[in-house]
């Protein structure tokens, strides 16, 4: 089939204006139109220091529907907001691989710690193609990940071992990186909750809760009766890292 040179300009012009990336197509007329088969992640969440720099990112990778139709042409490109609706970062992604009828274009979001915060994040990605007339047609999508600051977490059940029905003491410290620069500090306030399996059992049972206080300091007394491994959890939030800790305790 012979291609057309003005149809070809036309979109390439088109392209170059806009500032999106082309990619040519080449399917029969008569197969399904271009489409946005999907967009991929390589991570739902970025665990990222406050001071950090600009060195970490998401890779994005965008799925596209591409018959390879000779008088077709698509061009992909995404927006990335950010938790407080402004624009962070801008996606041009290019064609890494191709499965049949499907491309797959690639691109990176660049996270800076001391500038970007933390929260939701947006992409925002558009598919415009253009068939045998020069219409424009163009399908949205938007998909989410989340940049959250990191926190730690210690854990001790003292004693160990313990005397049955006797209390077990439940204690440590959680710490959690500012939003902007700074080492961790303790966060008061925190819930944290209490699980315990028994030595044989398959599942946990959920014991109790308790909050940090000051400086980030917990403690909680539980009555040991068997065997068993506890755990405590810090659910985190839209801006904080969860921890989980365990503590396997012998009860004589």
């Amino acid at each position: 089939m012979r291609k057309s040179l003005a149809r070809r300009c036309a979109a390439a012009a088109l392209a170059v204006f806009t500032g999106l990336t082309t990619v040519a197509l080449a399917a029969s007329p008569a197969q399904a139109a271009p489409g946005l088969a999907g967009v991929t992640l390589s991570t739902g969440t970025v665990v990222l220091d406050g001071d950090a720099g600009c060195a970490n990112r998401v890779k994005v990778t965008f799925k596209v529907y591409d018959p390879v139709a000779e008088d077709d042409y698509v061009s992909v490109s995404a927006d990335v907001m950010g938790p407080d609706g402004d624009a962070v970062d801008f996606l041009f992604p290019k064609q890494a691989s191709r499965s049949g009828d499907y491309a797959y274009l690639t691109d990176y979001v660049f996270i800076c710690g001391g500038l970007d915060g933390p929260g939701r994040y947006t992409i925002r990605t558009e598919l415009e193609w253009f068939g045998d007339d020069l219409v424009d047609h163009v399908v949205e999508r938007v998909d989410t990940f989340y940049v959250k600051r990191p926190t730690s977490l210690t854990y001790d059940a003292t004693p160990e071992p313990v005397r049955k029905n006797s209390a077990l003491t439940h204690k440590g410290v959680l710490k959690a990186d500012p939003v902007g620069y700074g080492a961790k500090y303790g966060l008061k306030g925190a819930v944290l909750r209490f699980y315990f399996k028994a030595s044989g059992a398959k599942s946990y049972t959920y014991k109790g809760q308790t909050t940090t206080g000051t400086g980030g300091k917990y403690s909680k007394k539980f009555k040991a009766t068997k065997s068993g491994t506890w755990m405590v959890v810090y659910a985190g939030s839209s801006i904080r890292q969860p921890q989980t800790r365990f503590d396997a305790v012998k009860v004589k």
